[in-house]
C-alpha cells in the first residue's frame, strides 16, 4: 500500500509538530504545504520510482511497479502511472499491461520541454520510453530499445535505472532526441 503526502519538512523539527498514527495532524502556522494522505496499492508490494508536479494542470503524477493482483490486472510485475490534484483528490490511474506487451516496471521519469510526462521502464523484457499526456494518461509515443538481431532464443539482458531526458531540438542537428540510460549485458 502506497502512501503520499506532501508537508512541509522545515517546520517539523523547529515548532510543535507532532506525528499522529496516520501522518502529521498538525502543521505551524507558517507552513504553507499541504498534508493530504492517499493510499493506493494491494496486498503485496507497489514501489514508486517517480513523482512529477504539473503546476499548470494542478496535478501530481506517480508512477512505479506492483505485485498486487487485488490491485493490477494479475500477479506479477504491472507499471502504474496515477493523477491526483493538488488538493489530494484521484483524477486518473492506469496500468500499462495487455498480453501482447506488458510494461513491468516504470524506473524514472521527467517533464519535457512540451509539459508531457516522459518514462523510462521494461517492457517485454526490454528497455521502454512512453511519453504521456499529464492530464489524462493518454499515451503519445511509445517506444521499445530491442537490440538489432535479437530474437526470442537469444535476448540480451536490460535493466533500467531511471535517468531519462526529452530533447525536442538538439542544438547540432534540430532534431528530437530521448536520452535514456540503461544496462545490456553488463554495459551500461
Amino acid at each position: 500500500m502506497l502512501l503520499l503526502s506532501a508537508i512541509c519538512l522545515s517546520t517539523i523539527f523547529t515548532d510543535n509538530v507532532y506525528a499522529a498514527t496516520v501522518g502529521y495532524d498538525k502543521l505551524t502556522s507558517n507552513c504553507k504545504e499541504k498534508l493530504f494522505p492517499v493510499s493506493s496499492g494491494g496486498s503485496k508490494d507497489e514501489k514508486v520510482s517517480c513523482t512529477m508536479n504539473f503546476d499548470k494542470h494542478n496535478l501530481i503524477l506517480v508512477a512505479g511497479n506492483t505485485t498486487s493482483e487485488d490491485y493490477a490486472p494479475a500477479a506479477n510485475d504491472h507499471a502504474f502511472v496515477y493523477a491526483i490534484d493538488q488538493e489530494g483528490n484521484w483524477q486518473w490511474g492506469k496500468f500499462f499491461y495487455n498480453v501482447s506487451f506488458a510494461v513491468s516496471t516504470i524506473s524514472g521519469c521527467s517533464i519535457d520541454g512540451n509539459g508531457n510526462a516522459v518514462f523510462l521502464g521494461m517492457g517485454n523484457s526490454v528497455p521502454i520510453i512512453m511519453e504521456l499526456n499529464p492530464v489524462d494518461g493518454g499515451v503519445i509515443k511509445f517506444m521499445s530499445l530491442d537490440k538489432v538481431g535479437s530474437s526470442e532464443t537469444s535476448m540480451p539482458w536490460y535493466a533500467t535505472y531511471g535517468a531519462i531526458h526529452h530533447d525536442l531540438k538538439d542544438g547540432d542537428d534540430g532534431l528530437s532526441y530521448y536520452y535514456a540510460a540503461f544496462i545490456m549485458e553488463d554495459a551500461l
